[in-house]
């Protein structure tokens, strides 16, 4: 186990209607004037009137952003700092999943700041940001709990990822009722999202960590579990709660915090939702046994199999591990199609692709990453060659 500091300020609201109490919440901690970000979609249904309606109970100001889309662009940001300026915000308000807070958390570094916010990407130090608090209405990205952003450059085509603990919400309210009109596709995408902040961070170098390697591999069980059911039953709101619980747990870093983490998976697909505007939690699922299936005889094989062993029940065959271990990433991949997720870029609706251009834009330019398995060009190469044509019987 490595030394660490923990660190999670975040307040967690969690319950039926707790987001009608918004207002009370963001008076609670003297903020005055609040920019709502938000898709705006959610005018359609009543939650944006219900928001109002609670600020407006607390003599609250608020201005509305409603220009949320997935995997949100730099332009968006440059908007809504805008707005932010102009009204002089003083609390940023996301509502929905990880587009629209981390549309917040962008903004909310950029109001004190009079240069271009994207010198925070680029490495600039991050030393203010207004506060952010959170409704959270998908259970996916984890960004309500946690210090890290990410915008695609709508000119570069670079989707980067910032971190700060000066961004992690104040609070992060958490209503799963607000879930169950999800699709079925919002879903399902939200739990490969979540499984596979957990493999991110079970597939590690560091020893002595069994504690954390059970409670990941609890989440990632639970979500095999009743992933499935809620998808089946849209109002199934007993597996919506513990999904959406699992999807703060997996990414507050609570059971990462102990051990060196790997993320390689997660740059890739980034660079195909910035080149291909996919979903991230479909990209997630295409990209991730690629890896696992390129990695597996190469590095860690021994993790391979607790995986395979205690998140998907395959007997260990003590005389050919790689069976064992490849018998559970066929599984992942089973499980993967079980809630109508893809696993090659046909199914993820990329047709017209340039394997040499994806690499590029991982911008290795002839380093090597770091991580459980440290890769270079020619890895990521052969990772992506596997998930354009993967399927269940190539492993």
């Amino acid at each position: 186990m490595q030394n660490f500091t923990y660190y999670s300020p975040t307040k967690y609201i969690f319950g039926k209607e707790s987001h009608i109490k918004v207002g009370e919440e963001i008076k609670r901690i003297n903020k005055n004037n609040v920019l709502i970000v938000y898709p705006e979609i959610f005018e359609s249904n009543g939650l944006i009137a219900s928001i109002e309606e609670s600020l407006k109970k607390e003599e609250l100001k608020y201005s509305l952003f409603n220009k949320v889309e997935p995997n949100p662009t730099s332009d968006l940001v440059y908007q809504g700092i805008n707005i932010a300026k102009s009204s002089k915000t003083d609390f940023i308000l996301a509502i929905g999943g990880g587009s629209s807070i981390d549309l917040a958390k962008s903004i909310a570094i950029g109001v004190e700041y009079d240069g271009d916010f994207w010198d925070f990407y680029c490495g600039k130090e991050i030393k203010e940001a207004i506060d952010v608090g959170v409704i959270l209405t998908i259970a996916s990205s984890g960004s309500e709990s946690s210090p890290n952003a990410i915008i695609t450059n709508k000119k570069t085509f670079e989707k980067i990822a910032i971190e700060s603990d000066l961004i992690r919400p104040v609070f992060s309210i958490m209503n799963p009722e607000l879930t169950l009109t999800l699709n079925k596709f919002q879903t399902a995408s939200g739990i490969i999202d979540i499984f596979t902040h957990c493999l991110e961070r079970y597939f590690t170098n560091t020893e002595s960590v069994q504690l954390s390697d059970r409670l990941l591999e609890g989440i990632m069980k639970t979500l095999v579990e009743i992933g499935p059911m809620a998808i089946q039953n849209s109002k199934d709101l007993s597996s919506r709660e513990n999904i959406m619980w699992a999807g703060t747990m997996a990414h507050n870093n609570i059971i990462g915090c102990d051990r060196e983490q790997d993320w390689n998976s997660h740059h890739l697909e980034h660079v195909l939702s910035a080149k291909y505007n996919c979903n991230h939690g479909a990209g997630m699922a295409v990209i991730f046994p690629a890896w696992m299936q390129y990695v597996v005889s190469r590095h860690g094989l021994d993790k391979f199999v607790q995986f395979a062993n205690r998140v998907f029940k395959v007997e260990i065959n003590d005389e050919n591990y790689l069976e064992t271990a490849n018998i559970g990433i066929e599984k992942f991949k089973k499980f993967i199609k079980k809630i109508n997720m893809p696993i090659n870029f046909k199914e993820l609706g990329i047709n017209d692709y340039d394997i040499d251009e994806l690499v590029s834009l991982n911008n290795l330019n002839g380093k090597k990453t770091g991580g459980f398995y440290s890769m270079n060009e020619d890895d990521i190469r052969e990772i992506y060659k596997i998930a354009s044509i993967n399927n269940l019987d190539n492993i």
